[in-house]
């Protein structure tokens, strides 16, 4: 499809061709170009040729990022044939486990994070002259955060390095205007595709036999041409492979995913024998970059499978939810790549117009622990950098928790790598394995170690035959093509790298591989996730607590019933969470990860009483939220009762403190202030938050000094709560309480009436909780103003009693009331209570608590 400009042979034109000249003329007069291609244009292998002998480019290399392996090795590829060489002479790829350059490649195609690492290692990239951002409309988090750096590096350190983003559909406008750069349209090839919708007849029926029947219609309705049919994951491609054999005669059936060998992704893009049609059954790998020869059908399901992460549990979950519109647009395109096509669509035709316009940014839904530990390596502030989706701070902030347990971080700067963070960060694993690893050299088991983590992350799901992931390793050994294809080349590659990354003195303490002590799979996947260390919930149940807090289940058919701790290195999020890959984790393997990591255990005092009255007092060590061992404690010393009453009320919360009228009128009181007059000033002395939660977090400041003499649930009742509470103000915030917010308020009768404080402290930021007077009406009379806490910025509640004290008008405005109500208040009250006073001018009258006959008296 493309060649080179010196070839002999002139391609057949594409519709990119005629916007080359346009594309060099922006790419010689600006930094960074956007460059919008449909489907078919022929970006991704004219584009990269057409700048080769650019002068700008000064015979630099030109490096182009894709989305997927795949993709990579077959632009790398056909690049080559069209310059009549083998790949990795002028054009190469780099990918991971392989890589195909020489020192004569100028266009490099790489994936995943080969070009952050490139970034890492090399932060001015010497000897790149332009990086091209492929697919970008995928939206994949590793050219999201590839792109952030390489801007950094143009605007830091390489001004004249050029950055060209291509996509299919994206927001161009909004990233041509934070790039600061053209954006450039071209058409997509001219062949046009018929659309057909063939939704589900109804729930009874299953994705993979109305995709199968689909499928069969489309064979039988156009007699030319192979079939690419979508689907949103690999069970679901076997299942339709599986209807379809048994169905069809002369035709070859192929799936194309992630996990199949070289060999079968050949199999599935290379043309059908002679005589048989070809039905490709895909997940999204072959959405975009890929031509399939052949190809003049696409049954797409609207569906894909991604991965979710919660930063609240810490699991990923993989997904199936409906593609977007631009997703719909690309896979309908592999159709009319040659010729005219048709695409078969399984969901309603008024559907289309209602799916997401744009593919989500996986940024949003991915574990961030990487990229943090990535952004830190680089040593830039997050907020320094050009994104066009910013990261979430709930998975950010997460990140971080993950990073400082893991022992990467500096504890004095929580956003700086320590020496360990930084060996980490130079492995480029994820960070989880990278530290996992690092601690298995140190031990002596760093070879095994490696080719367990390589087992975990590279062997096919399909082909685990078992949850225990000692079980896994050891048939994965005797699995020799996949071992020496997937798993050896990986461990190695990172024995390599670990020697490479070693401090001075790791070789010196290290054992020799020989005679290094046996793998602890528990141990090396328990460093990786200590908050999925599990234990289990009761002796006959599947069921098991995780040390982070939340629960799991074992696998019905689980290899793992029998243990009673797991280190999991593998879990699908649901209802409930399912260990899938895990490793019994003994209690010589604890010991030894509190030896590595003590940081991830901790001693608790709880207390409590037996029926008798008695003190009941444990020592527990744990680990996270598990509870490892407990002792009784005969005697508590005073620190001892401190930390006890300490972990008592993180663990009960407040409710078995005191709290009467009084002291819950002071806390409220003390809301409101923190409400009202906090503000942001330095010299500002801010009062204290008394929700629960703030009380909780500042246990030592006021509640456990009225502790001290505290030695069973009866004493607290002698606590003195008030004082307590108070004990959080400075003298002078005392004064301004009692000032601004006081107790009683002197109505125009001369009654001190007690004022009710019923905002909840666990509520300040609503504003709906203003105190309340309640004071019979005619101690009001003559009273014109609004009653006002804080200085008159708090108007109080009034609620206006008749002399029975029963409620007759609740106002935030006393005037209006004068005004507006008072009158039908006054014809409907003066017959029930005929001794009372009614003026008709209410504010002309004598505030009173008096009945009319008592009033004479005293005149």
């Amino acid at each position: 499809m493309t060649t080179s400009p010196h070839s002999p042979s002139s391609p057949p034109a594409l519709p990119i061709d005629s916007l080359l000249p346009d594309l060099r003329a922006q790419l010689n007069t600006h930094m960074n170009v956007l460059l919008s291609a449909e489907p078919g244009a022929g970006k991704t292998t004219r584009v990269p040729l057409a700048l080769l002998h650019e002068d700008w480019l000064g015979g630099q290399k030109i490096i182009m990022l894709e989305p997927r392996r795949l993709a990579a090795r077959n632009a790398a590829r056909f690049m080559a044939q069209q310059l009549h060489e083998a790949v990795g002479e002028t054009v190469g790829y780099r990918i991971r486990l392989e890589q195909k350059v020489s020192a004569a490649t100028r266009i490099e195609v790489v994936t995943e994070g080969i070009l952050t690492r490139m970034l890492q290692d090399d932060p001015e990239l010497n000897g790149v002259g332009l990086i091209i951002f492929d697919e970008f409309h995928e939206r994949n988090l590793h050219s999201d955060l590839a792109l952030a750096l390489a801007h950094q590096c143009q605007q830091l350190l390489r001004p004249e390095l050029r950055l060209l983003v291509m996509s299919a559909t994206l927001d161009a406008d909004s990233l041509s205007e934070k790039l600061q750069a053209p954006l450039l349209h071209s058409p997509g090839r001219g062949f046009a595709v018929s659309h057909f919708y063939r939704p589900l007849p109804n729930s009874n029926v299953r994705l993979a036999e109305h995709c199968a029947g689909v499928i069969r219609e489309a064979l039988n309705a156009h007699k030319d041409g192979d079939v690419l049919a979508f689907l949103p994951g690999v069970a679901d491609i076997s299942r339709v492979q599986a209807l379809l054999q048994e169905t069809l005669s002369g035709v070859l059936v192929a799936p194309l995913h992630g996990q199949l060998s070289d060999s079968e992704q050949k199999t599935a893009l290379s043309p059908a024998p002679a005589g048989l049609r070809k039905v490709i059954l895909a997940t999204n790998i072959a959405e975009s970059s890929l031509t399939i020869d052949g190809v003049r059908i696409v049954v797409d399901s609207g569906l894909e499978r991604r991965m979710s992460f919660s930063p609240a549990s810490g699991i990923s979950q993989l997904q199936t939810r409906t593609i977007s519109q631009a997703s719909s647009v690309q896979r309908a395109g592999r159709a009319g790549r040659q010729a005219e096509g048709f695409c078969y669509r399984l969901w309603r035709e008024e559907e289309q117009s209602r799916r997401e316009p744009h593919i989500r940014a996986e940024i949003l839904d991915a574990d961030l622990a990487p990229l943090l530990l990535e952004l830190l390596h680089w040593g830039a502030d997050l907020n320094d950098l050009l994104w066009l989706t910013p990261p979430p701070a709930a998975s950010l902030s997460q990140a971080r928790q993950v990073l400082t347990q893991l022992g990467m971080l500096q504890p004095d700067a929580p956003l700086r790598l320590n020496e360990h963070g930084q060996r980490c960060a130079a492995l480029g694993l994820e960070p989880r394995w990278a530290h996992a690893l690092l601690c298995a050299q140190q031990l002596g088991m760093a070879a095994e170690a490696c080719e367990l983590v390589a087992v975990l992350q590279e062997w096919p799901h399909q082909q685990r035959h078992s949850d225990d992931a000692e079980r896994l390793l050891s048939q994965a050994r005797r699995q020799q093509g996949l071992w020496n294809n997937r798993v050896r080349p990986l461990a190695q590659r990172w024995q390599r790298q670990l020697q490479a990354t070693s401090s001075p003195n790791t070789h010196d303490d290290s054992p020799a591989p020989d005679s290094g002590p046996a793998l602890d799979c528990s141990l090396v996947i328990a460093l990786a996730f200590p908050d999925r260390i599990a234990q289990k919930r009761s002796a006959n149940a599947q069921a098991f607590r995780l040390s982070g807090g939340s629960g799991a289940e074992l696998q019905h058919n689980s290899d793992l019933h029998n243990a009673d701790y797991l280190a999991i290195a593998d879990i699908s999020g649901g209802q409930p969470d399912r260990i899938r890959l895990a490793a019994t984790l003994h209690r010589n393997s604890l010991a030894s990860l509190q030896e590595i990591a003590p940081q991830l255990f901790s001693e608790r005092t709880e207390i409590g009483w037996n029926d008798s009255g008695q003190l009941k007092a444990l020592r527990h060590q744990c680990l996270g939220q598990l509870i490892l061992n407990s002792k009784p404690l005969p005697a508590l010393s005073a620190a001892e009762w401190q930390q006890a009453w300490r972990d008592y009320f993180i663990q009960r919360g407040l409710s078995d403190l005191p709290w009467q009228d009084d002291t819950n009128t002071v806390r409220s009181r003390m809301a409101l202030a923190a409400q009202y007059l906090n503000r942001n000033g330095a010299e500002a002395e801010q009062w204290p938050d008394v929700s629960d939660q703030g009380l909780l977090q500042r246990l030592d400041d006021w509640l456990l000094p009225f502790c001290d003499n505290a030695r069973n649930l009866r004493d607290l009742n002698k606590i003195a709560l008030t004082d307590a509470l108070l004990s959080l103000l400075s003298w002078e915030q005392q004064q301004q309480l009692a000032q601004l917010l006081p107790t009683h308020w002197q109505v125009a009768s001369g009654s001190r009436i007690e004022l009710q404080y019923n905002n909840d402290p666990n509520r300040q930021d609503d504003p709906e909780q203003p105190p309340v007077l309640a004071v019979k009406l005619q101690e009001m009379f003559g009273y014109e103003g609004q009653p006002a806490v804080l200085n008159g910025r708090l108007p109080l509640l009034i609620h206006l009693l008749s002399p029975a004290r029963r409620p007759l008008q609740v106002t935030r405005d006393l005037p209006h009331f004068w005004r507006n109500t008072y009158a039908e208040v006054r014809k409907d009250m003066r017959g029930r209570y005929p001794k009372h006073p009614w003026p008709e001018d209410p504010l002309s009258a004598e505030a009173t608590a008096l009945t009319k006959r008592a009033l004479s008296r005293r005149q």
